[in-house]
């Protein structure tokens, strides 16, 4: 293995820690509302059996009877691009035949609740009892489903039971997908007092695309005469993006400095100063003083 110069290893370095930095760049999540609708307003949904699927201005809530083999439906459509979401609404049911169904959630056009992509919860009255259940199939049809029968979701845990719905009784379910992690997730509480019902997870190991609406269903059911009937409220859905935030640099703040005026020293003009007489002058003053003291001297005489 060729060795590095110092040079070079400071540069891997240097690049390295700038990939680092920007996969650790600071992230923030987007959230976005896909549809909202408490019902005080007609909705407006689109259903091919306005006798069975219809709007309750009395209640405020929307009427749904459900039975295999009449491929009923009752959709709204949002637009979705992959993101994770949660689901909420309310759910009330009346009326539950033996090996009927009550499905609603996410789904695309073909509305086929056996078929991907969808991801639903659902109220059914079958072998195994009166179950809640989540349901996810991808686009390759592969499909996740928990359900509140106990051996699908805590086995031979000591005190696991199966959770059974009941008629009657609203219900506030939620449902998650996260993308990131690539699961989803069901809880269900007692609207009125807020207890804990049940809950699950199922791993979907993919990401999830190609649903276009919200949707109750039957397409795919094919047992006639067993419906179920009630009444759904509340429909919240929430996407949530995560999106890349660039630290924004504070600009500095310019303080300004007053400082304080200089005092100018007063420089004091200068006394004019009597400049020494040169030695030359003197001695020659001197040798003239003597020269004239001579001659004086010598004419006496």
């Amino acid at each position: 293995m060729p060795k590095l110069g110092i040079t070079t290893l400071l540069l891997v370095m240097i690049f390295s820690a700038g990939i680092v930095f920007h996969a650790l760049g600071a992230q923030a999540t987007e959230k976005t509302t896909l549809y909202k609708s408490d019902f005080s307003q007609d909705p407006g949904w689109t259903t091919n059996s306005p006798t069975r699927y219809f709007w309750d201005p009395d209640l405020e809530m929307y009427h749904f009877k459900t039975e295999g083999g009449t491929n009923g439906f009752s959709f709204t459509p949002f637009k979705y691009n992959g993101q994770s979401f949660v689901l909420d609404y309310d759910v009330t049911i009346l009326t539950s035949n033996k090996n009927s169904a009550f499905r609603f959630g996410l789904i695309s056009s073909e509305m086929d609740f056996s078929r991907g992509t969808n991801v639903l919860s659902s109220l059914e009255n079958g072998k195994y009892g009166r179950l809640f259940s989540l349901r996810v199939i991808d686009q390759s049809n592969m499909l996740h489903e928990a359900t509140s029968y106990y051996s699908s979701y805590c086995g031979e845990v000591p005190g696991c039971t199966t959770v059974e719905f009941k008629e009657n009784v609203s219900y506030h379910i939620t449902v998650k997908y996260n993308k990131e992690l690539q699961n989803a997730d069901v809880k269900v509480t007692e609207k009125e007092s807020g207890n804990f019902v049940w809950g699950y997870f199922v791993t979907i190991g993919r990401d999830l695309y190609f649903m276009d609406r919200l949707a109750i269903t039957t397409r795919g059911d094919y047992a006639f005469g067993p419906y179920a009937e009630g009444y759904i409220d509340n429909v919240e859905l929430v996407a949530f993006t995560l999106v890349d935030v660039t630290p924004t640099t504070p600009q500095p703040t310019t303080q300004v400095t007053t400082t304080p005026p200089t005092a100018i020293p007063t420089t004091p003009t200068p006394t004019p100063t009597t400049q020494p007489s040169s030695i030359f002058v003197i001695l020659s003053a001197l040798c003239i003083l003597s020269l004239l003291t001579g001659w004086r001297l010598g004419k006496k005489k």
